[in-house]
């Protein structure tokens, strides 16, 4: 039997660096929560800033982001502007008395991380990263089902995420000041963390990345192992249309489920072992929503910090290992 969240006065939030995700992932999810409330945004041009307000019926559009800090109504900023943005603005949000939710990358180095998360603390602020697939019920059933050992000791866990990265509106996405990686900062991120969520933590990692010679990769290979002993592998690249798939192999069968990352649809979900066989269509529903009010009841003291920024310094610890490879070629 599941228990309802407490009621309690929503969090106001402001979203920093408003666009195409914003109006399709978050204006939606923040239409179907009762924990939180879209109170404001921020963009660089303060006319489409108000003008973009007033389309989604927000109260307050700000071109400068110290003023977006100086209202009372924001407690919680939602960062998801162009990844080389998100230190300098989650660190001026935390001095502003502002709880930070970031989306990922937390930010481009693990020290920049590191920057944040301390700047967070110093002020007292709850700061999380915005890893939604933690909150999707697709992820969370094969999670269910490693835990309840369904499918034995894990041998082995594989994320695979692609898509064409010519086509994504985010222009800064090849360029490295901005982006300050590739396909495995933007999307390998997600299968590192996802890995990470369901197996534990990493003991050891290495990498490939294509091409080489560019500052911005195009698609990566990771290898991982897992403290309990279990490998892992990620799959990511810019170069291929969308796919994503998550996939568990233990001493007792296997798991997996098609297109895990994708919101507000159904996913074939589906467990094999020599004593069952399990088909599900499970419907992955507004994981955005579900983010946004667990940092609420986190804000409001009612809940744990379900994604705490030492995951987002984490996960970026590995990526910057990998990077730090980038100049080694090994050939037979």
């Amino acid at each position: 039997m599941s228990i309802s969240p407490p009621l309690f006065p929503p969090v106001g939030y402001a979203l920093v660096g408003f666009g195409r995700f914003c109006r399709n992932r978050l204006i939606p999810a923040f239409q179907q929560i009762q924990h939180s409330r879209l109170v404001a945004l921020y963009k660089r041009d303060p006319v489409q800033a108000q003008k973009t307000a007033k389309e989604f019926g927000i109260a307050a559009g700000y071109g400068d982001f110290s003023d977006l800090l100086k209202d009372p109504q924001v407690e919680a900023v939602y960062i998801t502007s162009a990844n080389g943005d998100h230190e300098w603005q989650a660190i001026a949000a935390a001095q502003a008395g502002k709880h930070v939710l970031c989306e990922k990358p937390l930010a481009p180095t693990a020290a920049a991380c590191r920057n944040i998360i301390e700047s967070c603390r110093h002020a007292k602020i709850k700061l999380m990263v915005a890893h939604t697939l933690r909150f999707s019920p697709a992820v969370i059933q094969m999670k269910q089902w490693i835990d309840e050992g369904r499918v034995g000791n894990i041998r082995l866990a594989q994320a695979l995420f692609t898509y064409d990265g010519t086509k994504s509106p985010r222009r800064w996405l090849y360029d490295h000041k901005i982006a300050g990686g590739g396909a495995l900062m933007d999307v390998g991120v997600h299968c590192i963390d996802t890995l990470r969520f369901l197996l534990g933590e990493v003991s050891q990692y290495s990498g490939i990345i294509e091409p080489i010679t560019e500052l911005v990769e195009q698609t990566a290979l990771v290898s991982l192992r897992f403290a309990s002993g279990a490998l892992g592998g990620v799959f990511c690249s810019y170069q291929s249309p969308y796919r994503s798939r998550l996939e568990i192999l233990g001493d007792k069968g296997w798991a997996w489920v098609d297109s895990f990352t994708l919101p507000w649809t159904e996913v074939p979900v589906h467990l094999e072992t020599s004593a069952e066989i399990v088909d599900l269509k499970i419907a992955t529903g507004n994981p955005y929503g579900a983010l946004l009010d667990s940092f609420s009841q986190a804000i409001r003291d009612l809940g744990p910090n379900a994604i705490p920024g030492e995951e987002g310094f984490t996960n970026q610890t590995i990526i910057d290992g990998i990077y730090s490879q980038r100049k080694i070629q090994w050939t037979v």
